[in-house]
């Protein structure tokens, strides 16, 4: 018999793809739907390997939606953000006390992704819910698999995937994007040993449906931190930051893009192995990459970053207590299970992005736990041969549902981010546009990326 699996589990893994920014203030009245700003971008795309794309862009300085491979380049699903990135406001000073940029709007840009890797199969003999293994890691790709429980078999999701019609709708307050994608007959892959011919020995169908809304919302006041940052300027080309100290909060004006994702998948014609416990796993990738560009302001670097504390950083709370994972934090020893269903992906002032999923889904009619697990964290670094970087992490984990004819879990995610900074009345500031278009050229090198690549390409 080949059973049929269906989940409508997506949101489990972009529970926000895009990002919070810093705090703000919401008094009434200051609010501003301006809806009308949203662009959507529908086209072929070189990022992350390259394929097809649905975004929705907010200006210059934020993106976010969905990429995917497509028959002239199969490539894996992605659910990516780019994103100007908020610090605050900054006093720039050499170490003399004269001030060299008064006022300054500290920004940088960030990629955050979420990669739909494989369905792995396996059989949970301690009945934890999770599977127990290790990647290896070669500074670019996973690769293989330690066992310490049967791990039979996968399915790479790097295919050609057909997307459906898109549904548009605008309400009042939000503008919303529906679309399916869809991948046929996957063959199965070994993972340490070979296949076993089962049923028709491949994967019939694997269908994600991506629902996405959006509202963009100018607001008045925007509470952000103040910097004063100390600059070397013995080299006036790129002088070199020394000090940063966190001073008062500011108001300034802002714009606010809310962003809400859900998406359901549907698996059919899974053919197991014989024998229980068996459960599927779908692995994925998130990274979190930060990007200096060359020429945007020159003592806005990765060691202004780094003192900042804002390289970034994942957060959850596992059986074990609240954990973190970082660009330190190489292979773990063990599978994490998360006991709370979020992943916060944070500096410290500043938010990335939160993975978050339903706890229960339905199996065969049947309420049954949904279980994550976390397995690595590792190091992107890359310089730009004018002086730019890209450096962040990449963290590996995975959803383990039971094994069934027919499992439904449908979640759904909500996030915002601060896509613009005005300057009070009377107050001048120092605006640093460069924008999405200059941080896509440098995405082409992320380690989830299809192929390796260590110094980041001159802008075109």
């Amino acid at each position: 018999m080949t059973p049929r699996l269906r989940t409508a589990a997506g949101g489990a893994l972009v529970a926000a793809l895009l990002f919070a920014g810093l705090a703000w203030a919401n008094p009434a009245g200051a609010q501003r739907l301006v809806n009308e700003r949203l662009v959507e971008d529908i086209r072929p795309s070189d990022l992350l390997g390259g394929g097809d794309k649905v975004f929705v862009r907010f200006g210059a300085d934020a993106a976010f939606g969905v990429l995917w491979g497509n028959a002239t380049n199969p490539n894996h699903v992605y659910m990516v953000a780019l994103k100007a990135r908020y610090l605050g406001v900054a006093q720039v000073v050499d170490e003399s006390g004269r001030v060299v940029a008064d006022n300054v709007p500290v920004k940088y840009w960030t990629l955050y992704a979420v990669k739909l890797l494989d369905l792995v199969e396996y059989r949970d003999q301690d009945g934890d819910g999770i599977a127990n293994y290790t990647r290896g890691y070669d500074g670019a790709d996973f690769t293989t698999y330690t066992e310490d429980e049967p791990v039979f078999k996968r399915v790479d999701l790097n295919t050609t995937w057909t997307r459906g019609a898109i549904d548009r709708n605008s309400t009042a307050s939000s503008r919303t994007w529906s679309f399916n994608l869809t991948a046929t007959d996957l063959p199965y892959e070994g993972v340490n040993e070979g296949v076993v011919a089962r049923g028709d020995n491949m994967l019939n169908l694997v269908r994600f449906t991506f629902h996405l809304r959006a509202s963009l919302e100018e607001i008045d006041n925007v509470t952000v931190p103040q910097w004063r940052v100390t600059v070397d300027t013995a080299r006036p080309l790129r002088p070199v930051v020394t000090n940063v100290t966190r001073q008062g909060d500011l108001t300034w004006g802002g714009t606010i893009a809310r962003y809400g994702l859900k998406w359901d998948q549907e698996i059919e014609g899974w053919d197991y192995e014989p024998g229980t416990p068996r459960r599927l796993l779908l692995e994925f990738g998130a990274i979190v990459g930060n990007l200096i560009p060359p020429g945007v302001a020159n003592w806005i670097d990765d060691n202004l970053v780094h003192r900042t504390n804002e390289t970034g950083r994942a957060r959850y709370e596992s059986t074990a207590g609240n954990e973190t994972i970082d660009n330190r934090t190489g292979s773990l020893s063990f599978a994490r299970r998360l006991r709370s269903p979020t992943l916060d992906f944070e500096g410290d002032w500043t938010r990335v992005g939160r993975v978050t999923w339903v706890s229960n889904s339905t199996v065969d009619g049947v309420t049954r736990p949904v279980y994550a697990q976390v397995l690595a964290g590792h190091r992107i670094v890359a310089r730009g041969e004018l002086g730019g970087a890209f450096l962040g992490f990449v963290l590996l984990g995975a959803l383990s549902y039971d094994g069934g004819d027919r499992i439904a879990h449908d979640p759904e995610v909500t996030t915002d981010v601060i896509a613009a900074l005005v300057p009070p009345d009377g107050m001048t500031g120092v605006l640093i546009a460069v924008g999405v278009a200059v941080a896509v050229v440098l995405v082409g090198l992320l380690l989830l990326a299809s192929r390796r690549r260590k110094r980041l390409p001159r802008k075109p």
